[in-house]
């Protein structure tokens, strides 16, 4: 064993193997409660990438055809790398007997997170050249995933109107076997909504549980604690960082929180796993575009994201410091 051991490490040392990837177990500090901490905890940044390709053995692929095919390691003139993501008219189409989606996404591997609290982030550059569609654009999710769902995730981000709406929210319980259905929404779905202004995104309706959605308008003193944000400045052209907390909680104890360049962009406290009818399979954290498909057939344009600093933690002091 120990010769076998001695000729591996002569191996790595002088015959280098491009499968080698910047990806970094972040330790748990000790003042984060055991009980609740992520299942994850991982940082990678793609520096240690080949260009061109991609090595994505630690995640999973969301493929439904058309394998690594989407992601490819892209290079900036400063020699920072990066994970670009596309999307083509067909790529991996979903779902049943008509296609109505197309996807290009991964994930780390799916792991049970009820009372558990997670943290993730990254940062994402839409190219100057970016096409929108008037239609939607999801560009991250975390769902709780159940045998049959049809629910939404709990919380991901969406783009409407050519870029000019992004729905920030999710679904925190329901009927998971059920789709959309007005009832449920009422009941379970929270979610800010944000329309373009010139070189801003200014809140336009608000939605949490048990209410319909409101026009920010209507927000009064008596609604302070929400601590919704007005606004925020574009994120087209060049690196913008997201981050996302979130505790699965059957109590009032439980949270989700988005910022987007520091800024709060969702602020939700309160039950966020009140599912009925459900067979728990685990949650997932995906990047990535996910998109409508053209419903004239005719095909929407290609659409590219990038992603870089990927992170998943247990903590948003270890997550300000690796996106800070």
């Amino acid at each position: 064993m120990k010769k076998l051991s001695f000729y591996l490490s002569f191996i790595l040392i002088f015959f280098p193997t491009n499968n080698l990837y910047a990806w970094e177990k972040v330790p748990v500090p000790n003042y984060v409660d055991k009980k609740t901490k992520s299942p994850w905890n991982f940082y990678e940044n793609f520096e240690d990438q080949t260009l061109g390709k991609i090595n994505l053995k630690k995640y999973h692929i969301n493929d439904k055809g058309s394998g690594k095919k989407p992601f490819k390691i892209k290079q900036d003139a400063n020699g920072n790398k990066f994970l670009e993501i596309s999307v083509e008219h067909g790529w991996n189409k979903c779902c049943g007997t008509w296609v109505n989606t197309e996807r290009a996404e991964f994930e780390v591997k799916p792991k049970k997170t009820l009372n558990k609290e997670i943290w993730y982030g990254f940062r994402m550059r839409f190219p100057e050249s970016f096409d929108h569609i008037n239609d939607r654009l999801l560009v991250t999710q975390f769902k709780n995933q159940f045998k049959d769902m049809k629910k939404s995730p709990l919380v991901s981000i969406h783009f409407y109107e050519n870029g000019d709406l992004i729905d920030i929210g999710g679904d925190t319980g329901g009927i998971a076997k059920i789709k959309y259905n007005k009832s449920e929404a009422f009941t379970h779905r929270v979610s800010n909504k944000f329309y373009k202004k010139g070189d801003k995104y200014e809140l336009y309706t608000f939605k949490i549980r048990n209410q319909f959605s409101k026009y920010a308008r209507e927000l009064t003193s008596s609604a302070a604690d929400i601590n919704f944000p007005r606004s925020f400045k574009k994120i087209h052209g060049q690196w913008n960082t997201y981050k996302f907390g979130i505790k699965n909680s059957k109590s009032d104890d439980g949270f989700i929180r988005v910022y987007i360049n520091d800024e709060l962009v969702l602020n939700y406290s309160g039950i966020t796993w009140d599912w009925k009818k459900a067979n728990y399979t685990g949650s997932h954290i995906r990047i990535g575009p996910y998109r409508d498909s053209d419903p004239l057939g005719i095909g929407y344009p290609r659409q590219s994201i990038q992603y870089d600093d990927f992170i998943v933690v247990s903590d948003k002091k270890t997550l300000d410091k690796y996106l800070n």
